[in-house]
């Protein structure tokens, strides 16, 4: 890891000051039990994290998502009058919508179909869609009212357009990019200071102070690192000149699960609410103590448990198997045990500006010094097509 003289020992004339040593490959000596994300291997034998050059300290990307025909009834529910039955989604979601859509709302609380309405009119500004019934107005009638909107939660599904035959299309509609941004964060530099004598002492099971010091400090600068991509916040203090990167629990707003234990039942409902938008994520990534109840290696067919590869840490379970394939169990000690992620492997990854150096410094007396930096960010796509929990309270057990 270090460079070493003829003693075995790092020494004044091995320190090229200004010299920069590249030290990215060192999280490959670094256990994935201390970085998961980082160092981590999934089942499928692949890095957790992937990496990719950045140039730029705030870096951007686009987010594309579907215009998928299905929409939650919002929480601000009104109704448009007497005349005509309302149905109010979010503004964002209205524009899922076009005049002469078919829509049919579903009771979330009886797990039943209402029957067809459609669209007369749509605003985009409040959310409403005016609609009429379609082929049997009066079971409608019945279900919504004729002055009461359709329940909070329920779900609103188009099921195709009704358009006169022969008529023009509808007017059109798109699904805007948005471009997301994040900051690359400055970890370190870390200095590691030390005076001739002290690297000549000898130490029992230690053949380099030096090295052994840096390699710490090291260790230290990849957990600060893992902690910044689960809980870090997208600030960029030009003022200052000072950034930090966000983490997972910035960017993941959506499919927020709010039960208090981590449960496969827990899990199939995040997944559900992304499968809704369109994803499924593949890991699962949880603090080992909010892993109790979901590590039940008894049930054979839900859990697969694999003991082969220390780079996986040597957990008793590694994927859970549900109706949306396989996630992969990602345990990681810098999450808090109240939090828990979904993530699809395939949309997060690390944008390095820097690569993990060490730089020795000027040499002032007779000491040796060297600081230990690099520069990155995290980069997520998609974030509707994963979820967290939040209100999780951990294993109670004895």
């Amino acid at each position: 890891m270090a460079v070493v003289g003829f003693s075995g020992k790092v020494t004044s004339y091995d320190l090229a000051v200004g010299v920069k040593i590249n030290m990215d490959e060192l999280i490959y000596m670094i256990s994935p039990v201390d970085s998961p994300l980082i160092n981590g291997v999934g089942t499928d034998g692949r890095q957790l994290l992937a990496s990719s050059p950045v140039d730029q300290t705030t870096f951007k990307w686009m987010d594309e998502e579907l215009l998928l025909p299905r929409a939650l009834v919002d929480v601000s529910n009104t109704d448009t009058g007497t005349s005509h039955l309302a149905v109010e989604v979010s503004a964002a979601d209205s524009y899922k919508f076009q005049v002469d859509d078919l829509i049919t709302v579903m009771d979330r609380s009886a797990v039943q179909h209402a029957a067809v309405l459609r669209i007369t009119a749509i605003n985009n500004t409040t959310g409403v869609l005016t609609v009429v019934g379609w082929a049997n107005h009066a079971a409608q009638t019945a279900t919504i009212g004729e002055t009461t909107s359709a329940g909070n939660g329920d779900l609103v599904v188009c099921v195709g357009t009704a358009l006169v035959e022969g008529s023009d299309p509808g007017t059109a509609r798109s699904a805007d990019r948005t471009i997301r941004s994040n900051f690359t964060q400055i970890f370190g530099p870390t200095p590691v200071n030390m005076t001739r004598t002290e690297q000549q002492i000898s130490r029992y099971g230690v053949s380099d102070e030096f090295a052994k010091q840096l390699y710490g400090r090291s260790v230290e600068n990849v957990i600060s690192r893992e902690q910044a991509y689960l809980y870090g916040q997208p600030i960029d203090d030009t003022t200052n000149k000072r950034r930090s990167t966000g983490g997972l629990n910035s960017f993941i707003t959506s499919n927020v699960d709010t039960t208090t234990t981590l449960t496969i039942a827990s899990l199939e409902s995040v997944m559900q609410d992304c499968y809704n938008n369109g994803g499924v994520p593949d890991l699962l990534i949880a603090n080992p103590t909010s892993m109790a109840t979901i590590n039940d290696i008894s049930d054979s067919g839900r859990v697969r448990t694999v003991i082969d590869d220390p780079r996986r840490g040597r957990v008793p379970v590694t994927s859970v198997f549900t109706e949306f394939g396989e996630t992969q169990l990602v345990r990681n000690r810098w999450c808090d045990k109240g939090t828990a992620f979904a993530v699809k492997k395939e949309n997060i990854q690390r944008r390095v500006m820097q690569p993990m150096v060490v730089e020795a410094l000027a040499k002032t007396g007779d000491s040796d010094s060297v600081m230990l930096l690099c520069e990155e960010g995290l980069q997520v796509k998609g974030e509707s097509h994963m979820g967290k929990w939040t209100t999780l309270t951990g294993y109670t057990g004895s």
